[in-house]
């Protein structure tokens, strides 16, 4: 009952702050807004500016500078400490940015080099953000730094896409009165409007490192939700049309391949020679369409492996570069996962009982073959996103020998499978949208398919004080041979569901949000998404203070309070409460840190951890506590450093953490960065494994976690470096005692007399992975390529308990090593043809 009264109090805080907030919030409406928001206006060039980092008065003072710039951070809203003129050109080709960023000492404008695309290092920026279609939800980035290091982003609709790449143009150079930045974005980098009379949402940014001063043209509250909605606005852009947006990076890729764990009847080297394609294509001025052709994601980052005696899969982030770059899109209702294409073969696991005893496994693929992909998106100028990715696999198989005879036969793995997103994403006032979302997974072999359709909206208030989200979707899937949660069914359809509803006060200082969420036992949408458990539901509220301005010995000042309750959906049984706590400060030097504390008051029902449901193990009540720092990343040497632990005190349970990671900047080329995170986890109880009698046993285990790595990056110049990542993970698990599970959810000490034998075994985990990277961007989109990665995968049941014993082990057990050199041309159409023109 506690939890109920909770939710009340925190209910009747939320609605009671609703009226003394309503008076202070009333001016921050959208009419407000347009009052604040500035003009400037954009020229047409007599001439195209050259780029040499020299203002030119004749090209650029024909037309009146963007000035006036106003902190974000620190100190928002007060004038921006150093001056700051922006001049904003166009022509028939692009829009042209001269920036003079005026100084009053500039031998202290940090110049630190990163690779492209890295944002904010310790050096100054400057950036220009576009919204061309003036939907104050969507806009293009271009940031250049001090150093002349190139990022380009693009937002849409509160995410940010880092990994989106543009070609465009740009020159910086330091000068007595600071420092100059020249841009060239061509209009085949950007999608605007056909429209005869253009207006643009803009704003451009200023960051002067040494003081960590970051300020807008057109002011940026931070206390008010949303960034692109407080942009200014640019006019007198007329008579421009968009290019025949067609551009062509073919490839060619080499690598070679030692695995030194190979049987003695294949050979230990392998190498690979592929060439293909990427291909832009601009449909109309709004959509365009991207297409891999024969794709090599050999030179993609090595994922972090990681020991898992969870019950639930472990998600992995996307590191290939088609399914990262342009895909905001698709990710909006939650239910597709990119790398659940060209992923794990569907049967692979199964192969073991599908071969004879006389048979052995000779080769089994651990990914599917990727053939080809495409992405078309675009948005109308009514703000209509449609977009569409569809990707295919080949059929992958397994080979098993036959120890007596020698012949070798193949069993499927995975079918030939075509992969489909389709979205509808209609954009509304004040960051408000609906959206449609569709993914599908047909397979051939008679192998079942899958079928998932959501909607997801979300309203503002005219305030942007407040907002509703709601949303739904249905998974279906259809067929036999249906794999559901590792089991094979028998059915010919299959139908879950699910649902949420959030209502939040999204501005001011005081904000509140309730949640209440929804996924029927039946729910899957695994086939293309990623869901770790269904038959869910779950209610929560939070509230929260923030101080975004300075206060007492702080620059800003976070702090929040939750509650979350969840339960079964089938059947309606209580599951678990939490209770959180939160606060975090950035002092006025610029050091940073958070403390945060969790409570479970009571016992909480896990009915996924036996692996048999609905068989429920009752866990204790608990609490957790961490905290940690952050200092100055603008000091040569910096530090972050955390600990924790968790307690529970009915099995006498205890946890405890610490990270310590300090980097070093030896100049403004190399930086390097080490980790290390150490876990101990004494009494960890959980699922070992099922005895003679088909008994659930759960295991008393000692769990100890090591994770050390270093990361470097040289840069040579903005246009090459070498970056380095290595990690070495380490993690046993050493039993100490056995539980037979009751139907009760307890646990009763198990014994050889009842429960016979109990050898499950310890185990002893590693692994180990360099990728070291050198990138050469010879010309605009055109990239040279050669990395080496390293890995070693290693697990046993001998636990080392020293460092350096289990370093040696692990370093004569089998490895991969992969050379690879792949080489990139960017080819533009509407560059080509304006050469033959002239």
């Amino acid at each position: 009952m506690f939890y109920k009264y909770l939710v009340f109090a925190l209910t009747f805080t939320f609605f009671s702050v609703n009226a003394a907030t309503a008076h202070n919030d009333k001016n921050k409406g959208p009419e407000a807004a347009e009052l604040k928001r500035k003009t400037t206006v954009v020229t047409r060039a007599a001439k195209a500016p050259v780029l040499d980092g020299y203002l030119e008065p004749e090209v650029w003072q024909t037309v009146t500078p963007a000035t006036n710039f106003v902190r974000y951070d620190p100190h928002n809203g007060m004038p921006s400490s150093q001056k700051t003129e922006v001049y904003f050109l166009y022509d028939n080709d692009a829009v042209y940015v001269g920036a003079m960023l005026y100084d009053t000492a500039p031998d202290s404008i940090l110049t630190q080099y990163g690779s492209r695309d890295s944002g904010e290092n310790n050096s100054d920026m400057f950036a220009v953000y576009l919204d061309t279609y003036n939907d104050k939800q969507n806009a293009f980035a271009f940031m250049v730094s001090a150093a002349g290091v190139q990022t380009d982003i693009k937002f849409s609709q509160g995410r940010e896409d880092w990994n989106w790449d543009a070609v465009w143009a740009s020159n910086v150079k330091k000068n007595e009165q600071g420092w100059v930045v020249e841009m060239k974005i061509p209009y085949g980098a950007i999608r605007f409007p056909k429209a005869e009379v253009q207006t643009w949402g803009v704003n451009f940014m200023r960051v002067i490192r040494r003081t960590r001063e970051k300020s807008y043209w057109n002011h940026v509250d931070n206390s008010v939700e949303g960034f692109v909605n407080q942009e200014g606005r640019a006019i007198g852009i007329e008579g421009i049309q968009s290019p025949v947006r067609l551009q062509v990076t073919p490839y060619v890729s080499g690598a070679l391949n030692h695995y030194s764990g190979n049987a003695e009847v294949k050979s230990n080297y392998s190498h690979a020679l592929s060439g293909g394609m990427d291909v832009k294509y601009g449909i109309n001025d709004a959509f365009t369409l991207d297409v891999t052709l024969v794709p090599d994601f050999t030179q993609a980052q090595s994922d972090n492996q990681v020991l898992n005696l969870s019950p639930f899969e472990v998600k992995f982030g996307e590191n290939r570069q088609f399914f990262t770059e342009s895909t905001e899109l698709f990710n909006k209702a939650g239910i597709f996962h990119s790398r659940r294409i060209g992923g794990t073969p569907l049967f692979r696991g199964l192969v073991s009982r599908q071969k004879e005893e006389n048979e052995t496994i000779v080769e089994n693929p651990t990914i599917s073959g990727l053939l080809n992909a495409t992405k078309l998106s675009g948005r109308t100028r009514k703000g209509l996103g449609i977009g569409i990715l569809n990707a295919i696999t080949r059929n992958m198989f397994a080979t098993v020998k036959n120890e007596e005879t020698g012949e070798e036969r193949e069993i499927l793995t995975d079918p030939f499978t075509n992969y489909n997103v389709f979205v509808l994403d209609q954009t509304l006032p004040r960051n408000s949208f609906v959206t449609f979302t569709n993914t599908n997974v047909s397979r051939t072999k008679g192998v079942y398919d899958a079928n998932v359709s959501g909607l997801q909206l979300r309203f503002a208030d005219r305030t942007n004080n407040f907002a509703i989200r709601a949303g739904g979707n249905l998974s279906q899937l259809y067929g036999s041979n249906i794999i559901l949660r590792g089991d094979t069914l028998a059915e010919n359809l299959h139908l879950g569901h699910q649902y949420n509803v959030n209502f939040s006060k999204i501005s001011g200082n005081l904000r509140f949000g309730l949640n209440h969420h929804v996924e029927s036992d039946t729910y899957e949408i695994n086939d293309m998404g990623f869901l770790s458990n269904n038959n869910e539901i779950s209610n929560s509220a939070s509230i929260s203070y923030n101080f975004y301005q300075p206060v007492w010995k702080f620059l800003s000042w976070s702090n929040s309070l939750s509650v979350n309750q969840s339960m079964l959906y089938a059947p309606r049984e209580f599951v678990s409460m939490n209770l959180n706590a939160s606060t975090n400060v950035r002092f006025r030097n610029f050091m940073s840190a958070y403390w945060n504390a969790s409570f479970r008051p009571g016992n909480a029902y896990d009915y996924f951890e036996a692996r048999s449901f609905p068989q429920v193990y009752i866990k204790p009540s608990a609490y957790e506590t961490n905290a940690g720092f952050s200092t100055d990343y603008r000091k040569r040497l910096a530090l972050d450093a955390s600990s924790g632990l968790w307690r529970s005190d009915r099995y006498d349970q205890f946890s405890w953490w610490g990270n310590f990671s300090p980097r070093f900047r030896v100049n403004d080329k190399l930086l390097l960065t080490n980790s290390n995170n150490y876990r101990k986890e004494l009494r960890n109880i959980g699922y070992a494994g099922r005895d003679e009698s088909k008994n659930t046993i759960f295991g008393d285990r000692t769990v100890t976690t090591l994770t050390t790595t270093l990361s470097g990056a040289y840069i040579f110049n903005e246009k090459t470096g070498l970056t380095l990542n290595m990690r070495h993970y380490w993690s046993r698990a050493e039993y100490q005692k056995f539980y037979e599970l009751t139907r009760q959810g307890g646990l009763l000490p198990a014994t050889p007399e009842r429960n016979g034998n109990l050898g499950f075994n310890n185990i002893n985990y590693n692994t180990f992975n360099i990728d070291l990277v050198y990138s050469w961007r010879f010309a605009p989109g055109s990239e040279l390529m050669v990395v080496w990665k390293n890995a070693i995968e290693e697990r046993q049941h001998e636990i080392q308990k020293r460092y350096i014993e289990n370093m040696n082990k692990m370093l004569q057990a089998p490895q991969n090593n992969n050379f690879s050199v792949k080489l990139l041309y960017y080819i533009d159409y509407a560059s080509i043809k304006n050469v033959i023109s002239a």
